[in-house]
């Protein structure tokens, strides 16, 4: 049980006895509502507060009276034992903090969702924080969820794959989700439930077995990722290639490496526009280098001089920070970064 359930349930109890008292002497022997109120309580907390002389005169207010005390007090005693432990074990601090947390998660807006925080989601963590892209993490571990808290990192401990789980974390208002959980079907599951509640999000899914990729398709998600295969992949291309496969590495990985990929989608005001690479000079201009051209479905890798850039182009570019800031000053869109794996 978390704290919040330990808390809630104590204060409820509490009050659920409050409230039998105060009916119970109400109905059984005849006091105002008030009077009742007040004995109750002086009951509950063993003082008697001026109401000692109000003693119950029938057998049945007697016999309410021993049920009373005998429960209200173990009650009352719960609840304080509950709240002292709380206390001493720095939950109270917590509890606060995760309140302050709930508004800043009410507050995002075209964030990034991860489900789930394990090996996989750990390493998804890592590159948002480096890029600084507002996020929010669901997990239902404590012990994760304890961890991310240490780390400042916004997180909804619950279980990801409720509608209303994903309603907290802003699904409507967020650009895109990563559903990274261990289980296929949970992936499966959480993807139907995004994509139901917000069409237009971005959706990158986890598929760990082959046949799982065209249900997560079918199911809405943009792009499934399967950990075991880029990982063979790059371990066969580490053996074979190793030099490009460190460059690449350093390329897309490393934030303090001067060379950045890049996506920038061109707008129809952009004097890039109806211009063949050549013409627009863009090298000789910006210095970045286009190595590949996504338009609609299609992507034309290493273009050609005689490509002409049309409106709605995306430009997947490479070049320094400088570099690339000009480029994207000259389509006048930016889009985004692109985080490729090897």
């Amino acid at each position: 049980m978390n704290p919040y359930q330990k808390l809630a349930l104590a204060i409820s109890s509490l009050m659920v006895i409050v409230i039998i008292g105060t009916v119970g002497f109400c109905i059984i022997e005849g006091y105002s509502f008030l009077d009742s109120f007040a004995v109750t309580i002086s009951l509950l907390t063993t003082t008697a507060i001026g109401y000692g002389s109000m003693i119950p005169l029938s057998i049945p207010g007697k016999i309410f009276t021993l049920v009373l005390i005998i429960v209200g007090v173990s009650m009352v005693a719960y609840a304080f034992g509950t709240i002292i432990s709380l206390v001493l074990e720095g939950q109270i601090k917590n509890l606060m903090g995760r309140s302050k947390m709930h508004k800043k998660i009410a507050g995002l807006k075209d964030h990034v969702i991860l489900c789930g925080a394990g090996r996989v989601g750990y390493h998804v963590i890592s590159r948002l924080v480096m890029e600084k892209v507002p996020f929010v993490v669901i997990d239902k571990n404590e012990e994760t969820t304890k961890k991310l808290m240490e780390e400042g990192v916004l997180f909804i401990n619950n279980d990801a794959t409720k509608d209303e789980v994903l309603v907290e974390a802003g699904i409507k208002r967020a650009k895109g989700l990563i559903t990274a959980l261990a289980g296929d079907a949970d992936n499966v599951f959480v993807t139907l439930t995004a994509k139901e509640l917000n069409h237009d999000i971005r959706i990158i899914a986890r598929g760990d077995l082959a046949e799982s990729k065209p249900k997560l398709i079918r199911a809405g998600a943009d792009k499934v990722i399967s950990p075991s295969v880029i990982g063979g992949r790059r371990m066969a291309i580490s053996i074979l290639k190793p030099v490009s496969v460190d460059f690449v590495e350093t390329l897309i990985h490393k934030k303090d490496f001067e060379f950045e990929i890049e996506e920038i989608i061109t707008s129809g005001s952009s004097p890039l526009i109806g211009k063949s690479l050549q013409e627009s000079q863009v090298k000789q201009q910006t210095g970045a280098m286009i190595v590949a051209i996504k338009r609609k479905e299609d992507i034309i890798s290493n273009p050609g001089a005689a490509e002409v850039i049309v409106t709605g182009d995306l430009l997947i570019a490479i070049g320094t920070r400088t570099q690339l800031a000009k480029l994207e000053q000259l389509a006048s869109t930016r889009n985004g970064k692109v985080y490729g794996s090897y």
